[in-house]
């Protein structure tokens, strides 16, 4: 149950920042624990009196909304070794996810993801490369090569095909050479979105996919 105090006291920290604020919410495909929670406040945010949000991230779902202005932030949790830094680009009517991305020794980093059905629509992937490395990938017949870092939104075939999957390929690039490491079928949905993390497993090194669903 939530604290009585905890709206209060966000709503009087939301009233020291400015007034123009996206939504914004979280999402998170692996954490140290099923919940985690993390302050952010303001780069420029006065030592003695910090403007302190907090945030909520918990595996395979997406948080509630919640208005976050825009600007440049530091993000603090006792789950991570370190701080992560991020930035709200100032957009009118923009939307943000947050991805939480853990990092095998311990420190985290926190990429902004437009979360707006206008850029991310129904049907459409969002694939971002979370590797160290190039990966491309082949959904279809689109081809595409992601750097480390680099995203891409699949839009789905058009004409829509008789057969409701669509043939995907990746592969990475490992000392020149390109090693497969994932062959499937994704369904076409004309309803639903979906986020596609690449990322490197902490392990064994070699590039896991995951993904998270909605429908927007």
């Amino acid at each position: 149950m939530r604290h009585p105090l905890v709206i209060p006291a966000l709503a009087a920290a939301l009233a020291l920042l400015p007034a123009a604020a996206a939504p914004v919410r979280t999402l998170a495909f692996d954490l140290p624990a099923t919940l985690v929670s993390f302050d952010i406040s303001p780069s420029d945010s006065p030592p003695d009196h910090p403007v302190r949000i907090h945030l909520e991230a918990r595996k395979n779902q997406f948080s509630d909304p919640l208005a976050v202005p825009a600007g440049s932030y530091v993000a603090s949790s006792s789950a991570f070794k370190a701080t992560a830094q991020f930035t709200l680009p100032d957009t009118a009517g923009a939307r943000y996810l947050l991805l939480i991305l853990p990092k095998s020794d311990g420190s985290w980093a926190i990429l902004p993801i437009p979360d707006a059905s206008a850029k991310i629509g129904p049907g459409d992937r969002f694939l971002l490369n979370a590797t160290g490395e190039e990966i491309a990938v082949r959904f279809g017949t689109l081809r595409s090569n992601l750097k480390p870092g680099s995203s891409v939104v699949l839009r789905p075939p058009q004409p829509a095909p008789k057969d409701p999957r669509v043939e995907v390929e990746m592969v990475r690039q490992v000392a020149g050479e390109w090693i497969p490491f994932n062959s499937t079928y994704w369904p076409l949905d004309p309803l639903a979105r979906s986020f596609v993390l690449v990322h490197s497993d902490p392990l064994t090194g070699t590039p896991r996919v995951r993904n998270l669903s909605e429908i927007p």
